[in-house]
């Protein structure tokens, strides 16, 4: 089918000035205008006020295009608009050929009886801010929410862009997506879908649903071919020989049997498999085709009852999963503009942090395809949240059918990825269904999650769905149960509880918990290399309430304050590593009673002061090492907890047996050697952690004692990990003089650091390229080496550690 791009430059008026500017498509009303000097951009802190009055006004883009003879001649031609953002009218030659109302989805508009071989098209844009307070407005019932405005709470629209507490107020207008003409012939197929009724060794059968729709006529006779490739090599074929297809649609399904299939494994656990399934519809010569990469996998989740209460563990092929790994919130500012590149990176660095799940927050957005397929690529598990959050959502008619529309189209879009192995309904909106139960018989909401979507979902055997993240089938009042479901763990930072309170709970799968830093120095001095922190630039991308005076408190709760802005920041990103670090091996020591520990969050979208591990200019902060070495697997974990005198020995083995030896080494610093050793045997059985033993801690000075803990197997150090037993501000570090050796190898730079005494937390900061290790212990004598990739011009390898980082002020 040939197809003519309108991707590219448009004219962009503004309705209210009349002012006329040049525009990208696919692109946003504010990028542009910041990318043409006449607003400023993110990087620029205090520019909400400044550029809010775009998403006040109306917007309209145009452009004009030529159709041949030939392809005005033919049976069909449809505009299809990927993505706009949001209320838009959309005409052609004068001729209104359709309205749209939900950023999500696509929309397509028969253009044949408008279309010309000289055509201006126009897209206008009403104001969504207007539009979305006018819809509040007619609904008449106040609507609470958590973060932005109610009237948010009414548009299929990105969430966030209303503001968040990690991110600023950008409500973006725009035409986000690819748009382009379909110039069709005789018939076309418009999508492709299946599901998977039965999987084993030696067989699969798949159920095809090809839907397709005659052009340019009423009704058409058609045959219809379906192949599935392994690579170059058909597995599987059928033919539906005589299909009779309306103007209006018609499906079909047939079915594919595979022999001695191939499964979609999660990384770690086998091979990724993909398959390329297609359908070629065929009608008086014509041929409209379809194709998906696909992967066969079964995927069920097991709540079974325990003496705690109830499980919560997701199975893939009949394995459970230990699922490690981070929340997801967009990229940028900008929805739907990330590139295939952009997404490989961002998974890139998830891998290597030994992780294996990704949350896609349901206040963002959809990703794009590339997401997905790189995932499924990867071998990373996705947890995809439909897009509401935190808020009181209308139920009424229209905006169920607005709902369903938008459900259907992304499970058709979105299901034939391996990777989504669970569909859920919302972001912390339970509490808000139970809330609003007071005044009236049903939540607002619960019609959406509960019924809408669930029904939706059912036509999707290949996932579960679960109604609401955190939520459990417990009790009426379930949205955030420690005994079952999934829990998002909040009173550390939220309720202002010390992180060590981590340790008490034993929640069934943390989806999310989190923990504050600054951002790199790297990203501060892009903002203000001068100003204090305390500076408005600074203190606008603090977004979260008494969110400078939190992290203080949790700061000067491991170490002593610096006296400077850059070892503050050094400092308080180590405490964030130590609060996630606590947490996260607390939770997947517990295995399977925990199954699951998914940190919020993976990066930031703006130069923020927030829970992320990877900040907006793509630098590592220290959570990333503490997690990458938390999340290896096969792992030896200590349990210290603060004041006691005994600490649980773990091993992790979540992808099956294991055996080997763990020796755990209490090192006194000041004495620089280790004075005692204990070896244990560690085996363990199953996909779980298996308890080791007991490691008595008493007689130890916290002030001058660091526990190593490694696990072997054949001789071999698989797993190399340090604990202190009291708090970092006990220790008494020595000045530590560290030397860096480097050379380059098939143009990976290898850096090596070696330490004269015990050196703690020895790094290279503020770099945005990647590294192999960073932020590590190192013994007297011992050297750490580290691989280093895509270091910048500007990127100084300035070896630091806490031993000299940090000059403290003197009374605390």
């Amino acid at each position: 089918m040939e197809t003519i791009a309108l991707n590219g430059e448009w004219r962009l008026g503004n309705e209210r000035t009349g002012e006329q500017y040049t525009a990208q498509v696919p692109g946003f009303v504010q990028k542009d205008l910041m990318n043409a000097g006449l607003l400023p951009n993110e990087r620029q802190t205090l520019f909400e006020p400044v550029v809010e009055w775009v998403e006040h006004d109306d917007w309209t883009y145009s452009r004009t295009f030529e159709l041949s003879a030939n392809q005005l001649g033919a049976d069909g031609l449809v505009l299809v608009m990927e993505g706009v953002d949001t209320y838009a009218e959309v005409v052609l030659n004068g001729q209104i050929i359709g309205r749209t109302d939900n950023m999500f989805i696509a929309h397509r508009f028969d253009i044949s009886g408008a279309a010309q071989l000289h055509n201006e098209l126009i897209v206008r844009l009403s104001s969504p801010t207007r539009y979305l307070q006018e819809k509040e407005r007619q609904f008449g019932e106040p609507l609470l929410q958590w973060n932005g405005i109610p009237a948010r709470l009414f548009g299929r629209k990105a969430q966030y862009g209303y503001g968040w507490d990690w991110g600023p107020r950008l409500v973006t207008v725009g035409i986000h997506k690819p748009i382009y003409i379909e110039v069709q012939e005789r018939c076309n197929a418009d999508n492709l879908t299946y599901n998977i009724t039965y999987l084993s060794d030696e067989r699969a059968i798949l159920n095809v649903t090809v839907a397709a729709s005659a052009v340019g006529v009423n009704s058409r006779e058609a045959n219809i071919l379906c192949q599935l490739y392994d690579g170059d090599v058909l597995a599987a074929e059928t033919v539906e020989p005589s299909v009779q297809l309306s103007q209006d649609g018609t499906e079909t399904t047939l079915t594919l049997i595979i022999h001695r299939p191939k499964r979609w494994f999660p990384i770690g656990y086998g091979d990724q498999t993909m398959y390329t399934l297609m359908a070629a519809v065929t009608a008086d010569c014509k041929t409209s085709a379809l194709s998906r990469q696909i992967g066969l996998r079964e995927v069920t989740l097991k709540q079974p009852y325990d003496k705690q209460g109830r499980k919560f563990i997701i199975e893939v092929n009949g394995i459970p999963m230990l699922c490690k790994g981070v929340n997801w919130i967009p990229l940028t500012l900008y929805p739907g503009l990330d590139t295939k590149e952009d997404y490989a990176a961002e998974i890139d660095g998830i891998v290597e942090a030994n992780m294996n799940m990704i949350r896609i927050w349901g206040g963002g957005y959809y990703e794009n395809p590339d997401f997905y397929a790189e995932c499924d690529r990867r071998g990373v598990m996705v947890w995809q949240d439909f897009m509401f959050a935190c808020g009181d959502y209308p139920d009424d008619d229209a905006f169920c059918e607005l709902v369903r529309k938008e459900a259907r189209y992304v499970i058709d879009t979105y299901n034939q990825h391996p990777s989504i192995v669970l569909w859920c309904g919302n972001n912390e909106n339970q509490h808000f269904v139970e809330n609003s139960r007071k005044k009236r018989q049903n939540g607002y909401g619960e019609k959406l999650y509960f019924e809408v979507l669930a029904d939706e979902c059912a036509r999707d055997t290949m996932r579960p769905y679960w109604p609401t993240s955190p939520f459990s089938y417990s009790v009426d009042e379930g949205h955030n149960d420690n005994d079952y479901g999934d829990q998002h763990y909040w009173q550390v930072w939220g309720h202002v509880s010390p992180y060590e309170n981590y340790q008490t709970i034993n929640g069934r799968f943390l989806s999310e918990f989190g923990m504050q830093s600054y951002p790199s120095v790297r990203v501060i001095d892009q903002v203000d290399r001068e100003a204090d922190l305390r500076h408005a630039k600074f203190q606008a991308m603090q977004k979260a309430p008494n969110g400078t005076q939190r992290l203080l408190y949790y700061t000067v709760g491991d170490y002593r304050l610096p006296a400077n802005k850059r070892d503050f920041i050094y400092v308080n990103q180590l405490m964030q590593a130590n609060a996630l670090r606590i947490g996260v091996e607390h939770w997947i020591s517990r295995m399977p009673d925990t199954s699951g520990a998914l940190i919020w969050q993976w990066s930031d979208l703006w130069p923020s002061i927030s829970w992320s591990i990877v900040d907006y200019e793509k630098v590592k902060k220290p959570s990333y090492y503490y997690m990458k070495r938390t999340f290896q697997t096969p792992n030896a974990l200590l349990r210290v907890v603060q004041g006691e005198e005994q600490a649980g020995l773990f091993l992790i083995h979540e992808r099956g047996d294991f055996q080997g030896e763990i020796e755990v080494s209490f090192y006194d610093i000041i004495d620089e050697q280790v004075v005692r050793t204990d070896k244990l045997a560690a085996n363990g059985a199953g996909y779980r952690s298996t308890r080791i033993g007991t490691v008595q801690l008493g007689g130890h000075d916290p002030a001058r004692t660091v526990v190593f803990v490694r696990l072997l197997q054949e001789g071999q150090v698989l797993a190399d990990n340090s604990y202190l037993i009291g708090k970092p501000y006990q220790l008494e570090l020595k000045p530590a003089s560290l030397r860096l050796e480097q050379h380059e190898e098939d143009g990976v730079l290898i850096v090596t650091i070696t330490s004269d005494v015990f050196a703690k937390d020895v790094c290279l900061p503020n770099l945005s390229a990647k590294l192999s290790d960073n932020y590590f212990d190192l013994r007297a004598g011992e050297s750490r080496t580290i691989r280093i990739e895509g270091l910048q011009a500007d990127e100084l390898l300035v070896p630091t550690c806490l031993n000299e980082a940090v000059q403290t002020a003197e009374y605390i």
